[in-house]
């Protein structure tokens, strides 16, 4: 008696049960680490909004315009916001018989998001640090030296704003906090400043340490009007 079609249909039971205790144990973190997120924004006073209609995602990686899924907003208003993207990748190999297969993966990124609205509009303007490459490039030519600052720009990229605005608006002290390291890197575009981390919201307690250093920035641009 064959017994392999047994053993490969329990074999493949095995790995389905594995595969739906999975999901549902994942989707027990999630709803948990939703409620700690729900409970600490009551607490504090802020406000939990699921899918907000913001376009911030047009400004993240991946450009999706429907990835923000969670926002918690307050004060200023501050928003902070999970956002996400996710890549599929096809790829074509020989069988050695003529023929091919195709195959797909895809992958989801995430990222926690910081939104600072401001008292004005600004135009759009970028400080992100440079690529290796970029280094390297700013190093040889010597170009690229957007703020004058010889330190600040071989390690950031400004992009966007004509000189007057990128001098006007990037000052020495906002200069001095990035080569510290206390403030993130961030986008404006009209009156919303932005920036954001690879990962989500884990603990909510950490939202104030994520939302004061773009805070800061924003007290630097504004100072600047």
């Amino acid at each position: 008696m064959d017994h392999l079609p047994l053993f490969v249909g329990i074999a493949c039971l095995g790995v389905t049960v594995l595969f739906v205790v999975a999901m549902v144990s994942t989707a027990k973190r999630e709803r948990k680490r939703r409620d700690r997120l729900t409970r600490w924004a009551h607490q504090h006073g802020w406000t939990i909004t699921p899918y907000p209609a913001v376009d911030w995602g047009r400004r993240l990686p991946g450009g999706n315009p429907r990835g923000v899924s969670l926002a918690v907003v307050a004060g200023r208003p501050v928003s902070v916001a999970e956002y996400s993207y996710t890549e599929t990748q096809t790829t074509t190999t020989s069988d050695g018989q003529g023929g091919t297969s195709t195959t797909q993966t895809t992958q989801t990124h995430s990222f926690t998001v910081v939104v600072v609205r401001l008292t004005r509009a600004y135009p759009g303007l970028t400080v992100e640090p440079r690529p290796p490459m970029s280094r390297l490039g700013q190093r040889l030519t010597g170009g690229g030296k957007a703020t004058g600052h010889d330190g600040f720009d071989r390690r950031y990229r400004v992009r966007g704003g004509d000189p007057g605005t990128i001098s006007r608006l990037i000052g020495p002290a906002l200069i001095d906090e990035h080569l510290a390291g206390t403030v993130p890197s961030w986008s404006v575009y009209g009156p919303e400043l932005l920036s954001y981390r690879p990962g989500v919201i884990d603990m909510p307690e950490h939202i104030p340490a994520l939302v004061g250093p773009l805070l800061r920035v924003a007290q630097h641009l504004e100072s600047r009007q």
